[in-house]
């Protein structure tokens, strides 16, 4: 599988902690266990159906002391699509177990077959979205996933049931091939090559496999020509004639994803509209061939319909003229399409009429039988170990009370705060700025800019309705924009010669990818937070902005919020934000908020 070069362009999103859309960063069932304080394994005791409410109690504490015995799901009709919801319900029967990660302020529940995310919400876990995508972590038995967490958590590695990585919509709607990857409290990042055991699930008599890389993604040794000089005319494409000679050296074409990032290969600049074909010489071995049981995958990404020859053979196609159309698109191939020695791949890869660059990138590899073998665990194998090795716990920072103020003359509202932490002590990376304040505990407290203590979101809303606004409708994921009355935020900083100084919250980020400053002024909104019945036993609703500690957001990833941008969900897609270090003072360090009326 091309180890997913697509992950910049969509939204790159983490497990426990975050409130984003879904889960995009594949995570190893390994990661999912150490970045989680609590793992129960529970079963249900309770439904009802017609307000989506389940009822858990406690089987067992894998990890951690849970409180309570009864733990309790308030589902509803949330999420990004109803099948998440639909899909909860539909599995949720009195009787049926499942495993309950969390951290105290984030949890995932896995049910076997899928998995959804959940905050604290009074006595109940409030269901924010479904997570299916980490069934790239575990997809199989509820309790033989109980069974792999306890083997984990005692520092033993295991071989876990999971989907792998493929076409994200496939995922989606929880499909796609399972394959065995290890999984220990060591395999923190997630490897599928080399946490690779077999493809199933285990339960019968698969076969182990050896994953030998014929054709590395990203490498070198690639030849293009534009398609009217290397194809013959006609009604479709055919294959490449190939004369060396004639033929451009250079690089896998890259235009997008992590790869442009690392710098790993250069943009192909062509004229608009214009195809181009790509050709690669590579050998395979006839021991390879003669492998018996060998499985040969060819793994594509391009960013427009393609045609795929391999020797003079067309292996795929897609004649149609729509952008993406190969994002993670997997092939199987025969061996007797393959022959000993030297073989020969071509790509003919559509343009858009708009576009100016090409992305191109594939991987061929073979899955090889081996004996099965029962290996003891090395003590190595055996240790218990924690985060990576190096990694330096985050200092803690303290956050006074904040201070509320009003100035009805100038039509502000000034909220005083700390800047904020960007490395928590249960992470074990930094994620993108999606927020500008929130509480130092709350949901979004590692994706914001500031944090404030002492006062509620809903102070500040009332706050704004004494100036004379009146609230509009927050956003959330790909549905309607944001609406309510335009406002300014700016963040007041100690100044190097002592004096405050006032920049807008644009002026205090960077765009992740370049590490350039933010040009364009973002516009603000005064949204107000969404309402709900956070407790589903007792009436009444709740500002929920008071539950999640959410003041400022920038992308509509959450609805519980009083201010918004204009931004949208495609613009967190390609929009990754992180702080400007060259503007903003130390963690910890004194600021101010300011929001003017206009």
């Amino acid at each position: 599988m091309i180890r997913r070069l697509l992950l910049a362009p969509l939204a790159l999103l983490a497990a426990l902690p975050v409130a984003r859309a879904y889960v995009e960063v594949p995570h190893t069932l390994g990661r999912v266990c150490h970045e989680s304080t609590n793992i129960v394994f529970v079963e249900v005791t309770r439904v009802d159906k017609a307000k989506g409410l389940i009822l858990f109690k406690k089987i067992e504490d894998i990890k951690g002391k849970h409180p309570q015995d009864q733990i309790k799901h308030n589902i509803g009709q949330r999420g990004f699509h109803e099948r998440e919801w639909k899909t909860v319900m539909a599995w949720a029967e009195v009787g049926k177990k499942a495993v309950f990660f969390h951290n105290g302020g984030a949890s995932e529940t896995c049910t076997g077959g899928y998995w959804y995310q959940c905050y604290p919400e009074s006595d109940w876990w409030g269901m924010s979205h479904a997570e299916p995508l980490l069934l790239r972590s575990f997809s199989g038995d509820a309790e033989k996933l109980a069974a792999a967490v306890k083997g984990i958590v005692a520092g033993r590695e295991v071989v876990v049931p999971c989907l792998a990585d493929g076409p994200r919509e496939q995922l989606l709607q929880a499909k796609g091939k399972l394959q065995r990857l290890k999984a220990s409290l060591k395999r923190i990042d997630y490897d599928a090559k080399r946490d690779f055991v077999g493809w199933g699930a285990g339960d019968g008599e698969e076969e182990n496999f050896e994953r030998i890389v014929i054709l590395a993604a990203s490498t070198t040794g690639w030849k293009y020509l534009p398609a009217a000089q290397a194809v013959p005319a006609g009604d479709r494409w055919r294959q490449p004639e190939f004369d060396d000679r004639s033929w451009r050296g250079g690089r896998t074409p890259l235009g997008y994803g992590e790869e442009e990032i690392n710098k790993r290969g250069g943009t192909l600049v062509a004229e608009k509209g214009t195809p181009f074909v790509f050709r690669r010489a590579f050998d395979v071995s006839s021991d390879l061939l003669a492998k018996k049981g060998a499985a040969f995958n060819l793994s594509i990404a391009s960013d427009d319909s393609a045609v795929v020859f391999l020797n003079g053979q067309v292996v795929d196609e897609d004649s149609g003229d729509h952008e993406f159309a190969y994002w993670n698109r997997d092939v199987q191939l025969q061996a007797k399409q393959l022959r000993a020695g030297r073989n020969v791949i071509a790509v003919l890869v559509r343009n858009q009429p708009q576009s100016s660059d090409l992305f191109l990138d594939l991987e061929l590899t073979a899955d090889v039988p081996v004996p099965k073998k029962t290996a003891r665990p090395s003590p190595a194998d055996l240790a218990k170990t924690g985060a990576k090795p190096g990694t330096k716990p985050a200092r803690q920072i303290d956050v006074p009370p904040s201070k509320l103020e009003i100035d009805k003359a100038r039509r502000t509202v000034s909220i005083t705060c700390v800047i904020a932490p960007r490395k928590l002590p249960h992470l074990n990376e930094v994620y993108p700025i999606e927020v500008i304040a929130t509480y130092p505990a709350g949901q979004k407290a590692h994706e914001t800019v500031v944090v404030f203590a002492g006062i509620k979101p809903s102070d500040v809303h009332k706050a704004l309705e004494s100036l004379g606004l009146k609230p509009g409708k927050p956003a959330k994921g790909e549905g309607p924009a944001a609406t309510g009355p335009e406002v300014k935020i700016s963040l007041e900083l100690p100044g190097k010669d002592g004096k405050p100084q006032r920049l807008p919250l644009e002026g205090v980020l960077i765009d992740r990818k370049t590490g350039k400053s933010l040009t364009t002024p973002f516009r603000w909104h005064f949204t107000g937070s969404a309402m709900r019945q956070l407790d589903p036993e007792k009436p009444g609703l709740t500002y929920t902005a008071d539950a999640t500690g959410t003041l400022i957001s920038v992308f509509p990833v959450t609805d519980d919020t009083v201010f918004q941008s204009s931004l949208t969900m495609k613009d967190e897609a390609t929009l990754k934000l992180e702080t400007n270090a060259a503007v903003l003072p130390k963690e910890g360090t004194a600021a101010r908020l300011i929001i003017e009326a206009r």
